[in-house]
């Protein structure tokens, strides 16, 4: 989730919770996270009607 919201254009920052060290380490790797042409699609095609896109 956290590496399709970093990957909107219209978002320069995100802000994440941590209650554990592994979290943050979890929640940096996202920043590199690449995800496929299908993944990228289908997440918006469920999120169509519910999240603006512009």
């Amino acid at each position: 989730a956290l590496a399709w919201v970093l990957r909107q254009e219209d978002v320069s920052s995100a802000i994440i919770g941590a209650s554990r060290p592994e979290q943050v380490d979890d929640n940096a790797a996202a920043s590199g996270v690449e995800l496929s042409a299908d993944i990228i699609s289908e997440i918006d095609r469920i999120l169509e009607g519910v999240i603006r896109f512009d």
